[in-house]
C-alpha cells in the first residue's frame, strides 16, 4: 500500500464509456483511478464542489471539516500510470 495525498483541486473527473475516474499527477508522473476505489472523501468534496459551483442537489446533506489544502489520500496500488497525453 503506498499511500499519497493529492490535492482535491488538481484531481480531474473523467466519464469515460468503461465508467467514472479521477485522473491527477504525482511526483511528476500522471494517474488514473476507478471511481470505486476512490475514498469516500472525495466523494463528498464533488459533491460540495457541484453544489457551489453548478447548484447541483443531493438526497443526503453533505458535512465535512474543511482544512488547507483539502487533500485526497489515493492508494497508488489501486491506480495505474498513465501517459500525459492521455484524454481528458
Amino acid at each position: 500500500m503506498v499511500l499519497v495525498k493529492i490535492p482535491f483541486r488538481i484531481i480531474q473527473h473523467n466519464v469515460t464509456p468503461a465508467g467514472e475516474e479521477i485522473v491527477f499527477p504525482y511526483n511528476g508522473k500522471w494517474y488514473r483511478c476507478d471511481i470505486n476505489n476512490v475514498p469516500e472523501k472525495y466523494h463528498t468534496l464533488r459533491k460540495l464542489y457541484l453544489w457551489l459551483t453548478q447548484g447541483k442537489t443531493f438526497d443526503e446533506s453533505v458535512a465535512l471539516i474543511l482544512s488547507n489544502p483539502a487533500e485526497i489520500e489515493i492508494d497508488l496500488d489501486l491506480c495505474e500510470k498513465i501517459p500525459e497525453t492521455y484524454p481528458l
